[in-house]
């Protein structure tokens, strides 16, 4: 009975590292050949004469500087998740740092050391 070496092991090891990197490549290959095929498939579909639309009409701004578009999905959100309400006042948030500072002071507080008990 023949005994199974050191070099034994490293030939099997090696054998089957040739083996993963084989098929790791394989692998690669049909990914390249899938990216391939999708991305001419892409082109076929898009070349067709592209169909002139309009330009879009550029959205007017309500007073505080926010497309109307956005105060209707505001708007829809609100009614979806509360129902009949009114929307009193929507502006753009101001540059405060009055979260900020809190949530240092909030921080800065955890870390304090605490009275023997």
């Amino acid at each position: 009975m023949k005994s199974y070496t050191t070099l034994d092991a490293i030939g099997d090891m090696l054998v089957i590292y040739g083996i993963v990197i084989v098929i790791s490549m394989l692998v690669a290959a049909i990914i390249r050949g899938i990216v391939w095929a999708l991305s001419r498939q892409a082109q076929d579909a898009s070349t067709p004469a592209p169909i002139k639309t309009p330009a879009a009409p550029v959205p007017q701004l309500a007073s505080a500087g926010i497309p109307q578009e956005h105060l209707a999905v505001i708007t829809a959100a609100v009614a979806a998740m509360m129902g009949a309400h009114r929307i009193i006042h929507i502006e753009a948030p101001r540059r405060g740092f009055s979260w900020t500072s809190e949530a240092r002071t909030v921080h800065h507080t955890s870390h304090a050391p605490r009275a023997p008990h």
